[in-house]
């Protein structure tokens, strides 16, 4: 075996530690092949399931005859559900995948409710979103139950898949790191699922730190393609105090009913606005397109004074005394206490929170925290990766699903996504002669090179470096000049990856070994991610540019596709997208929060 300290067997590789993998991973067992399910993590408590701050939902008409919930809102149909996915999407998403979301949610739900109640977890249903609140450690324990008694997969935790492993350019099993002994694992498999979530690549997320882009740069390195990369979200997120930092609070403090109202301002006091018009008042069917409008309204005010105090500014309480900032995040913390310990949420101390305010003048700083990337590996409609065979993709891992917009929910996504494509690749599993990788000696020799280079850069310090250059230029509003900027530099450190030295030599544990892993994917993730944005010349969902305000249809009504070449070029293309149930929007629009209004909120 070399260097290769362990190698696995098994039909279906699932890589993937949260709801699309655990889904992805049930299915395929419960069809007969075996299953390795190799997680960075712990099964449920990695990837971004941990920072759920509210729940998901489907539609009306399946909610009631699917799941037997006769009390859903059935005003709520399939084909409304249909058309906020596609217009949220700014036409953009693949509407055979949108029409699968809505089609097969209630399914996919179904079989997580019934791990919930096995788990005995609290799920919340509202009638009126067709929607169940819980809580990231609810839905994290919710998972771990679906992969217990299921005798067909074996658990793999605490493993950084670094490589796929490949012959005859299929896709045939993996290789990854232990990351407490630092033994190589070799994964052979029939077919291998990516389940592994997005990439934020800013120094402020309100997800999990470890959304790296893993998976999506696995899946280039094999033949994949990607899509829609420079489409991120950002929602409000709390910069400081730093013990709430990350926390999406603010968001839910402007957009869910609180006995509190803080007036939002620049760092200089002057007042940030969401305009009091009619058409921009959301409903419980389209709360999500809040993010959005947040970020364009608030987000112009802030990138006026963006060179002088970047990406932050102010919720201001002063217009409340101590006790009623006191009274009203205690009950905030009572509307949590069902899924939150006691004065908590998410772990952050919400008297402490309240406390904290009081003293910084009433005042919380808030910044626009990356929550999601809408953008990611291309995939067919039974999630198999395109062009690239025994590949599968899952989640967040996967573009085309939300086009420019997330408006669905991420949980539902998962879900669905590993409803269809763990059954997928266990189909395959079963017609397809195993192949034993022909490279795998030679990726772990790669893999081990840093450890053994001495002079070279820190992957940490490259990583620190990574999140400077994209917060500086591909923030959550952007200009041309900063956006170039940022393609020059981030194109320079990816150059300089090939000189990355994990020094201590130790491979035990070794934070700068593991990071010359995650900061390769990750740079790729950005440079393809800060060239569509650069080369966008417009707004259009979460991609906000301020120097091409406008929606531009007649010449932007395209995704940008990127790929590898054969000696590991990045090729660009553009992709149309096909009007396979609605037609295209091909009209312009003065500002994304016009066309939001027009096509998603007149008449939800």
């Amino acid at each position: 075996m070399g260097v290769i300290a362990k190698i696995v067997e098994s039909d279906v590789l699932v890589i993937g530690g949260a709801g699309a993998a655990v889904m992805s991973a049930v299915r395929a067992a419960r069809l007969g092949v075996s299953v390795a399910l190799a997680a960075k993590g712990k099964v449920g408590k990695s990837g971004n399931t941990v920072m759920i701050g509210g729940g998901f939902s489907v539609d009306g008409e399946g909610a009631r005859e699917v799941l037997g919930l006769s009390e859903a809102n059935p005003a709520y149909t399939r084909k409304k559900a249909f058309d906020k996915l596609v217009y949220s999407g700014f036409s953009l998403g693949d509407q055979r995948l949108q029409k699968l979301f809505v089609d097969l949610g209630p399914a996919a739900v179904g079989e997580c409710l019934a791990w919930a109640k096995e788990a005995g977890q609290l799920f919340r249903f509202n009638p009126d979103s067709v929607g169940w609140f819980t809580s990231g450690a609810a839905f994290g324990k919710t998972v771990a139950q679906g992969v217990k008694g299921e005798k067909n997969i074996g658990v793999y935790e605490d493993i950084l898949i670094a490589e796929l492993l490949q012959k005859d350019n299929r896709v045939c099993g993996a290789l990854g790191i232990d990351i407490y002994s630092g033994d190589l694992v070799q994964f052979n498999a029939k077919a291998v699922i990516l389940a592994t979530g997005g990439f934020q690549p800013f120094s402020l997320k309100n997800s999990h730190s470890d959304m790296t882009g893993d998976g999506i740069a696995l899946g280039l390195r094999a033949g994949a393609r990607v899509v829609d990369m420079e489409f991120l979200l950002f929602i409000g997120t709390i910069l400081e105090p730093v013990h709430a930092r990350g926390s999406i609070l603010p968001f839910l403090l402007t957009f869910y009913r609180t006995a509190l109202n803080p007036k939002k301002t620049d760092l200089d006091g002057r007042e940030l606005f969401f305009p009091p018009e009619q058409k921009y008042k959301v409903g419980p069917l389209t709360g999500k397109v809040n993010k959005v409008l947040m970020a364009d309204f608030f987000g112009r005010g802030i990138y006026e004074k963006l060179d002088t105090h970047g990406n932050a500014f102010y919720y201001d309480y002063s217009a409340y005394t101590d006790d009623e900032v006191r009274n009203g995040f205690r009950e905030l913390a009572e509307g949590f206490s069902a899924f939150h310990r006691d004065g908590h949420y998410n772990g952050i101390d919400l008297r402490r929170l309240a406390e904290d305010i009081i003293k910084n003048n009433k005042r919380m700083k808030v910044s626009f925290g990356n929550e999601y990337s809408n953008g990611g590996i291309v995939v067919d409609t039974d999630f198999s990766a395109a062009g690239v065979p025994g590949l599968f993709a899952a989640g967040e891992v996967t573009g085309g699903t939300f086009g420019a917009f997330r408006s669905g929910d991420g949980l539902t996504e998962m879900l669905i996504h590993g409803y269809v494509a763990g059954a997928s690749a266990a189909a395959f599993a079963k017609n397809t002669a195993a192949l034993l990788p022909s490279d795998g000696e030679e990726k772990a020799a790669a893999l081990l090179e840093p450890l053994n280079r001495s002079g070279g850069i820190s992957p940490i310090e490259t990583r620190i470096k990574l999140e400077r250059i994209c917060d500086e230029g591909f923030d959550f509003f952007r200009d041309g000049t900063r956006l170039a900027r940022a393609y020059g530099e981030i194109v320079k450190l990816r150059q300089s990856l090939k000189e990355l030295s994990a020094a201590p030599r130790e491979r035990a544990y070794n934070l700068e070994w593991l990071n010359s892993v995650v900061v390769r994917n990750l740079a790729l993730c950005a440079e393809i991610g800060i060239y569509g944005a650069l080369n966008r010349k417009e707004s259009r969902g979460s991609h906000l540019r301020a120097d091409f305000p406008g929606v531009n249809n007649r010449d932007y009504l395209f995704s940008f596709a990127a790929s590898l070449s054969g000696t590991g070029e990045i090729v660009y293309e553009k992709q149309r997208p096909e009007p396979y149930y609605l037609p295209l929007i091909t009209e312009d629009y003065p500002s994304v929060s016009e066309y939001l209004a027009e096509k998603v909120l007149q008449g939800a």
